[in-house]
């Protein structure tokens, strides 16, 4: 998932939330391989290119920018981020982390070109290579790909799509397998989406058919006609008591972005503001 900006006229709108926030589970993550199917004479899936077209443009839009708290709980102590991003189309984001003082300044940037950490006291670029894709983005939870989505779901998997009840609740899932060829290291990934919106509800990182990681998403709101979630926890099963929290304070959808943003230029200027 990425998120992105512009400094010039943001269209500001208004985000309502919509019912209320589920709790996210603490305690051992079951697969999703049992997930009973429902029948298809019921209601028909929708195309399958749709729907991953969808998931793949979910957060960006034309262009996007965000504010965002992440919150890391760890075993050695929980620490709490303030980030600003910006995106255009599915090839530039930036990601700059506002607070606390140390780590301000530091930043994740994503261009045609590959992708790049900032540090900031260096003043020093670091290329990401794409076997890392599927590392900690800055000690969380969450990955490179998870918040910079170099990868595809259209182009990148092979995917099915039916629909399953879990718990007594409907649900359109999708099942991914990655490509040979795709800097992937999970073998299958399974996203729950609501029947009817195709919003994200649950998704299932798994491993020789185990649940490795789960992403649990909730807050609903309408942003730009379109309902997105607006927290995102995610949580490895090898570690019940740890988890890592995303959640968007603000988005912007469609914004007007600055020239050369997605530069090394245009990137230290927005990291020095």
């Amino acid at each position: 998932m990425a998120y992105r900006h512009g400094n010039a006229r943001w269209m500001r709108l208004r985000i309502r939330l919509r019912g209320p926030s589920p709790r996210v589970l603490g305690g051992a993550l079951v697969a999703a391989a049992f997930l009973a199917p429902v029948s298809t004479d019921a209601q028909a899936v929708p195309e399958l290119d749709a729907v991953l077209d969808h998931l793949d443009d979910l957060y960006r839009s034309s262009s996007s920018h965000a504010l965002m708290r992440m919150t890391v709980v760890r075993e050695r102590g929980t620490r709490e981020l303030s980030l600003e991003s910006w995106s255009r189309g599915n090839d530039d984001a930036l990601i700059v982390i506002r607070s606390p003082a140390r780590e301000a300044g530091t930043a994740t940037l994503m261009t045609d070109d590959g992708l790049w950490n900032y540090a900031p006291r260096a003043d020093r670029l670091i290329r990401i290579p794409s076997g890392l894709l599927s590392e900690s983005w800055m000690g969380s939870h969450f990955t490179n790909d998870d918040l910079l989505r170099e990868t595809s779901y259209r182009e990148d998997y092979e995917a099915s799509l039916d629909r399953v009840r879990d718990d007594g609740t409907s649900y359109l899932r999708v099942v991914l397998t990655p490509r040979p060829d795709a800097p992937v290291v999970y073998t299958a990934l399974h996203f729950l989406l609501t029947p009817d919106d195709w919003v994200p509800v649950r998704w299932d990182y798994l491993d020789d058919g185990e649940v490795v990681r789960r992403i649990h998403f909730d807050r609903v709101a309408t942003v730009a006609g379109r309902e997105l979630p607006l927290r995102m926890v995610v949580q490895p099963t090898d570690a019940p008591d740890e988890r890592t929290e995303i959640l968007y304070e603000s988005l912007d959808l469609d914004v007007t972005l600055e020239e050369g943003l997605f530069t090394r230029q245009g990137m230290r200027r927005v990291v020095r503001r």
